[in-house]
């Protein structure tokens, strides 16, 4: 799923259950989901949001209000109805790359059934990359489930060709398959049939690297 519909469905979710929220809670929200996501994007993508989507948020306004003990100030959305000075989350903080590379770890649990036995996943300590994994397959290159989870893609999903960095255009359209893999043609990456090392980056892109 795009970051933009993934940030659109925590929004909503939020809205449903008539929450106050600001960038930082839905941001925060996103990343429990173990998906990486920048403050900044969630709260430019809620200030445009305001004007092209007004149904979006229904019968919500909006206000400044002090965070961090004041020493900064955000925008809260809540109901018509509720009081913003009822706001708990003030004090919050942002979730670090490490804790959403922990999270994303703990949901992904074992590989999914149908991932090839020689598919491994491996959560990086490098500090813009998250995830990586080892493909020894011929013809095609199958991103794993697990890591197309962390993006928040889903099932008949349509990938932005923009997120995953081959090396030649991608062919036609790409879908996310019912085991929640990604499959690419090796002719769209170097190294002929030899293993390739697939990474998941912080800016929630796919690259790929010689294993």
């Amino acid at each position: 799923m795009p970051m933009d519909m993934t940030i659109k469905a925590k929004v909503e979710e939020l809205v449903k259950k008539n929450k106050m929220f600001t960038s930082m809670d839905v941001a925060n929200g996103i990343k429990r989901d173990g998906v990486w996501v920048r403050n900044r994007e969630v709260r430019d993508w809620l200030r445009d949001a305001v004007s092209s989507e007004p149904l979006l948020l229904g019968a919500y306004t909006h206000t400044l209000i002090d965070i961090c003990g004041g020493a900064a100030q955000a925008t809260l959305y809540y109901p018509l109805y509720s009081d913003p000075d009822k706001y708990s989350g003030t004090d919050q903080v942002a979730l670090t790359p490490d804790e959403v590379k922990t999270i994303a770890k703990q949901k992904a649990g074992s590989p999914v059934a149908t991932a090839a036995p020689d598919i491994n996943l491996v959560f990086s300590s490098v500090n813009d990359e998250i995830a990586s994994a080892i493909i020894r397959s011929v013809d095609r290159v199958k991103i794993p489930g697990n890591m197309v989870k962390m993006l928040g893609w889903n099932p008949g999903d349509t990938v932005d060709p923009a997120t995953i960095k081959t090396h030649k255009v991608l062919p036609g359209v790409l879908k996310v398959s019912q085991d929640y893999r990604v499959s690419i043609p090796r002719k769209c990456i170097h190294w002929g049939t030899s293993p390739v090392k697939v990474i998941l980056k912080n800016d929630n892109t796919i690259v790929f690297d010689k294993a």
